[in-house]
């Protein structure tokens, strides 16, 4: 049984779902608490006008960011409601009210921004592993190229992990992977899977799209 898990756990990280949501993780820690992407064009609906401005990030606390990844995280499973709107208020809220920053609004919008950037290149690069599979070569797009250098120039992920995920592309173009002395093949279907949840994450940004651009900005 532990053995049949282990594999289960391999072929998961080889088909993409477990690399798109380490990606959203980074999106909020690695992101330096969501400062702003200077030199990164992105989405400004999400960003208020001066959140551009070079100014000291506001560190999250541990609770703070795993509140956010566990937001994060749900987008991939069930759509966001206004519930879920009042949950991201509420967090960003705690923040502003422990550091005594106006943050609570623009903290908002540009994680709302960070998330968008991870969707587009979790999607991208799992439509690119499937295309991988079932062509059985190699397939890394122009968008998928643009991205990568988008995600790392933001830092929402190192050129380290980037690398890795080429390394995933190449596997599912054999449609096996090789890992701990294990040999077996990738299921499809679980890369699938995964693409759905993808793509029920970025229905959820376009939620937050709206949900934030019906809110004045402090």
């Amino acid at each position: 049984m532990g053995r049949m898990l282990r594999k289960a756990t391999l072929v998961a990280g080889i088909v993409g779902g477990l690399t798109a949501l380490a990606l959203v993780s980074y999106a909020i820690i690695r992101s330096g608490a969501l400062r702003p992407y200077v030199g990164v064009t992105l989405d400004r609906r999400h960003v208020a006008p001066d959140s551009f401005a070079v100014e000291r990030p506001v560190a999250l606390s541990d609770g703070e960011a795993q509140a956010l990844r566990r937001f994060s995280s749900s987008g991939f499973y069930r759509p966001y409601t206004a519930a879920d709107m009042d949950t991201l208020k509420s967090i960003w809220a705690v923040v502003e009210e422990r550091t005594g920053k106006n943050v609570s609004q623009k903290g908002a919008r540009t994680y709302a921004g960070g998330l968008r950037v991870a969707y587009e290149y979790v999607h991208e690069f799992q439509n690119c592993l499937l295309a991988s599979f079932d062509s059985r070569r190699p397939v890394i797009t122009r968008s998928l190229l643009a991205l990568r250098k988008r995600v790392v120039e933001a830092n929402l992920v190192s050129r380290e992990k980037v690398a890795s995920d080429s390394g995933l592309i190449c596997e599912a173009a054999t449609g096996i992977t090789r890992r701990g002395g294990l040999i077996m093949a990738i299921p499809r279907e679980d890369m699938a899977l995964s693409l759905h949840r993808i793509e029920q994450l970025g229905r959820n940004v376009n939620f937050l799209d709206s949900a934030l651009a019906a809110r004045p900005t402090k």
